[in-house]
Parts: C-alpha cells; sequence; structure tokens
C-alpha cells in the first residue's frame, strides 16, 4: 500500500500487475501483442504524468521569454502582439492540468508567430534560440515515449 500514492505510481503498480500477473495468465498470441501495447501506453502515461505540468509550464515561460524577445529585438507586429495579448489575458497561474495545458497552448502559438518573425528577418541569434527551445519539447516529448516501439509487429 502507497501512503502517498502519485499518479505516476499508480499507473507504474497498475503496469506491474499487467505484466506479472495477467500476462502470464494469458496464452493468447493476440492477447499478448495487446497487453505489451497496454505496458508501452501505461509506461508512457506514467512518465507523462509525473512531469507534464512542470514541463509545460517550463516550456511557456521559454516560449514566452522568446517572443518577447522577439517582439523587442525585430519590433511589433499585429500578430505577435495579438498571440502575446492572448496569452497575458489568458489564466496562466491555475495548475489544474486542463488550465495549464490551454496556458501551453496559447505560448505555443506566440512561439509559432515569433519563429515565423525570426525566420522572415533572418535573424540567426534568434533562430538558433528557437531551435533550442523546440529542443527541449522534442526532448521532453522522448522522455515521454522511453523505448516505445510498435509491438508484435514485424
Amino acid at each position: 500500500m502507497l501512503s502517498k500514492p502519485t499518479t505516476q505510481q499508480i499507473i507504474l503498480d497498475c503496469r506491474r500487475e499487467l505484466l506479472e500477473t495477467v500476462d502470464p495468465a494469458v496464452s493468447d498470441p493476440a492477447v499478448k501483442v495487446a497487453i505489451q501495447m497496454l505496458e508501452n501506453v501505461l509506461r508512457n502515461c506514467a512518465e507523462r504524468a509525473a512531469h507534464e505540468i512542470a514541463w509545460m509550464r517550463e516550456e511557456s515561460d521559454l516560449m514566452m521569454a522568446f517572443a518577447r524577445d522577439v517582439r523587442d529585438t525585430l519590433g511589433s507586429s499585429t500578430s505577435l502582439d495579438t498571440a502575446i495579448s492572448a496569452y497575458e489575458s489568458g489564466d496562466n497561474h491555475t495548475l489544474d492540468l486542463d488550465a495549464v495545458s490551454d496556458s501551453y497552448g496559447r505560448a505555443g502559438e506566440c512561439l509559432s508567430v515569433a519563429l515565423e518573425s525570426v525566420f522572415a528577418a533572418g535573424h540567426d541569434p534568434l533562430h538558433l534560440r528557437g531551435r533550442e527551445i523546440l529542443a527541449l519539447r522534442l526532448a521532453h516529448e522522448d522522455a515521454i515515449k522511453g523505448d516505445w516501439g510498435f509491438v508484435g509487429r514485424g
């Protein structure tokens, strides 16, 4: 029994039960494949549950700082000002997953618009900084996926 179960711990316990109790009792190859696919999903969900809000907040902060720096360096544009205003007028403080996800989406729009401005201007230092933010996002996605692979597919 867990005294302070986190979502990650609960999901990993479900995964363990699936692998240690259910899988050994199953002989049907198609069901074995389904179990392995579920195991992959549970492992990915556990990793995501452990870090998702923190990662979205971290990335949002970086995306917004980048968007503001683009505006300060390259000048205002209607699309960038609109995106930044939409971000700033939303709820960027609540820690409920839906609110954080919504805030993250608005920050992502700011990043997208800012990157368009950077590419159009051909500003190399900002371009490289934008790539670093995208690399961080990819690293988080890779952490969620782990060693995920297609199970039972040949």
